[in-house]
């Protein structure tokens, strides 16, 4: 082999090395209040400030904690008390590595997702055990619960999304729950909820009305303003989370609808 064959081998291994480790680190945690835990490669390590997320690491925060994670063009992950996000997938987005597909095994998480991110040529889901959430707008909050229900005393899964801007795509199915796919665009000041396989809703009927498996105290915290019609306001960056609560039965969404 010729010096100059040689070097050219050389600069697509480097550019190959480079492009790997680019796609398998994420985004970085930005900000964290109280503690919480990366689980990577079968150990696991606090988390801390600065420290880069990689594909595959599970986030687990205690209760009373939360974390930033930001993204590539101004797009961030924020994680609410005592939930579990994984990284399933990445991608590149100009260069950047960025994740696909994140998992919400229990929790909050609010998604922003901004620039490149939000663009045609990308995608980003948020799957949780028993549904699923693909970006078409730039922000809402999800939340999973195992938490048993009196209305469905035959259902341990309950995913709740409210959208704050855009629209979000959201499908009975995840990571754990096979369900008849059905899908449903939540637009700005909605929120909807699937329990089990079903797609159900909350009427919000005034002050002390819930809001699904956010409910009034999570909605609250997040800066999701409760009015009768539903769900409306942006998400408040400096307000934190709370773990996900329950306020009376959810209603089931008519075909019409």
């Amino acid at each position: 082999m010729t010096a100059s064959r040689a070097a050219l081998v050389i600069l697509a291994m480097l550019t190959a090395a480079a492009s790997a480790q680019a796609q398998n680190t994420v985004g970085t945690i930005t900000q964290i209040t109280g503690a919480a835990t990366v689980q990577r490669t079968g150990a696991t390590i606090g988390a801390a400030a600065y420290m880069p997320v990689m594909l595959h690491d599970e986030i687990v925060t205690g209760p009373g904690a939360s974390l930033t994670i930001a993204l590539v063009d101004n797009s961030s992950l924020q994680l609410g008390a005592s939930s579990t996000l994984t990284i399933d997938e990445s991608m590149l987005v100009n260069g950047v590595g960025a994740p696909s597909r994140v998992g919400l095994l229990g929790g909050a998480l609010h998604s922003l997702i901004v620039g490149a991110m939000s663009g045609s040529s990308t995608t980003f889901q948020v799957n949780t055990p028993n549904a699923v959430g693909a970006v078409r707008g730039t922000g809402w909050s999800e939340t999973f619960s195992d938490q048993p229900q009196s209305a469905y005393p035959n259902c341990l899964q309950f995913t709740d999304v409210a959208v704050q801007d855009g629209t979000v795509q959201v499908c009975t199915g995840g990571s754990q729950l096979k369900c008849t796919s059905e899908c449903r665009d939540v637009t700005a000041g909605q929120h909807i909820t699937v329990a089990c396989c079903a797609f159900v809703e909350e009427s919000a009927g005034g002050a002390g009305a819930g809001v699904g498996v956010l409910g009034v105290a999570g909605a609250t915290a997040l800066g999701v303003g409760i009015v009768a019609g539903g769900v409306i306001g942006g998400y408040a960056a400096a307000g934190g989370f709370d773990g996900p609560t329950h306020v009376g039965p959810p209603h089931p969404i008519s075909a019409a609808q």
